[in-house]
C-alpha cells in the first residue's frame, strides 16, 4: 500500500490478499459469528472501524481475512514494514503505518481517508499483544476518529489459539455497532474516551460469550 494514497490497491496487492485470505481458511477454519443474523447484511457498504481483542500476531492477518466482505484496512505497527520480507508482504496489503514510540498523526489521516472514501478500518486499541493473559485498557485513537467522522464503532472478539488445520478453529464474534454522535458542546477528545470505554466494555463481553459457549481456551486468565 501506498502511504499517500491508502484506498487505492494495485492488482497484485489485491491477489496477495485473497492468497492470505485463503491460506487463513485453510489453516485456521475460522467461524465468524454476527450477534444479530442481519449484522452481516447491515455492514456491508456500511462505513466504521472494527475494534477487537489482540491475542496474536496472526491476528493481523486473520480478522481482515474474515471480514473481507467489508474490505477493512488495519492498522499496522510501523516497525512491521521495515522486517525485510514481512514489511513488503504488509505493504501489499490494505494496511496502514502507525508509529506507537511517538507523536504520529499519519495514520489518522490515511485512516480518514478510508473513511471518507466509504471504507472500513480494523484497529486493535490494546495498542499492542497481550502477553499476560489480559485484555488491556483500550486507547482512544480508534474512538476519535469515530467521534469526529460520526462512524459507527463495530466491537469483535477474537477467540481461539490459532492451532493449524487440525487444532481448534479460530473464531470471531462481531458485535452489535455503537453508534457516535458526539454532542455539539462536548470536545471529541472527551467524548471519544467515552465511546472506546463502551466499546472495550463490549468487547469484554463478547469475549465472555464465546468462553460460556466454547470453554475456556486458556487464552487470558
Amino acid at each position: 500500500m501506498n502511504e499517500k494514497s491508502p484506498i487505492k490497491q494495485t492488482l497484485w496487492g489485491s491477489f496477495f490478499q485473497v492468497l492470505i485470505t485463503w491460506t487463513v481458511y485453510f489453516l485456521f477454519r475460522p467461524k465468524v459469528i454476527y450477534a444479530d443474523k442481519m449484522l452481516k447484511k447491515r455492514l456491508k457498504g456500511m462505513p466504521c472501524v472494527f475494534v477487537g481483542n489482540h491475542t496474536h500476531h496472526f491476528d493481523g492477518a486473520f480478522a481482515p481475512a474474515v471480514l473481507w466482505r467489508y474490505k477493512p484496512y488495519i492498522l499496522v505497527k510501523k516497525q512491521w514494514y521495515e522486517k525485510k520480507r514481512t514489511g513488503k508482504m504488509i505493504s501489499w496489503c490494505r494496511s496502514i503505518p502507525i508509529n506507537l514510540d511517538e507523536a504520529d498523526g499519519s495514520w489518522y489521516a490515511a485512516a480518514e481517508a478510508v473513511v471518507d472514501n466509504g471504507g472500513t478500518l480494523m484497529i486493535f486499541p490494546e495498542g499492542g499483544l497481550s502477553r499476560d493473559g489480559e485484555i488491556h485498557e483500550f486507547k482512544p485513537g480508534a474512538a476519535l476518529l469515530s467521534a469526529k467522522k460520526g462512524v459507527p464503532i463495530v466491537p469483535c472478539a477474537v477467540y481461539g489459539t490459532y492451532s493449524p488445520i487440525f487444532g481448534m478453529r479460530q473464531k470471531l464474534l462481531v458485535g452489535e455497532p455503537i453508534e457516535s454522535a458526539c454532542p455539539e458542546n462536548m470536545r471529541h477528545s472527551k467524548y471519544a474516551r467515552q465511546l472506546i470505554a463502551e466499546a472495550e466494555k463490549a468487547v469484554r463481553g463478547l469475549y465472555a460469550q464465546m468462553v460460556e459457549r466454547y470453554g475456556d481456551c486458556g487464552q487470558y486468565h
